[in-house]
């Protein structure tokens, strides 16, 4: 707990917290998104993986116990980061917070359980530059380096 906010591993009772942030980040990053992000195409996706022992997710909540942001990390595997690494998959703070530190705290949590689970490695992905480069800037002050673009390709998508 901090001065303005609790941080919390979030359980599937908060899925609907969950699914509207993530459903803010994704408005905000892609707003005439192709993808179709809608929050009843997110719900079921975030209550399945809250109870995925792979996947963690970390709730903010302010003074009244309002979701005020968070951060998703996935277990992954590579031979590059020497077996198990994690990844930052979303990370949102609501705009009315920004700018307070509870953006570097989520970070600091993300660090903490990747110190905790022995990962070597903890990678993020950046929205596209220029538009993302104030988020850029964000991870790279909190001690996170450059590495390149990030791509993906869409499979099996409806």
């Amino acid at each position: 707990m901090t001065d303005n906010w609790q941080i919390r591993r979030a359980g599937r009772e908060d899925t609907e917290a969950v699914t509207t942030l993530v459903h803010a980040l994704l408005d905000e990053i892609d707003p005439e998104s192709k993808e179709g992000y809608t929050y009843a195409k997110l719900e079921p996706v975030a209550e399945q993986l809250l109870g995925d022992r792979d996947v963690f997710i970390f709730l903010a909540l302010d003074q009244e116990d309002s979701a005020a942001g968070l951060v998703t990390l996935n277990r992954c595997k590579a031979i590059y980061a020497y077996g198990e690494f994690g990844e930052i998959c979303e990370l949102y703070v609501d705009p009315q917070f920004r700018s307070s530190g509870l953006g570097q705290a989520l970070v600091n949590v993300a660090v903490e359980l990747a110190r905790k689970a022995g990962w070597k490695v903890l990678e993020v992905g950046a929205p596209d530059l220029p538009r993302g480069q104030r988020t850029v800037y964000f991870y790279l002050d909190s001690h996170l380096e450059e590495i390149g673009p990030r791509l993906y390709r869409a499979i099996n998508r409806e």
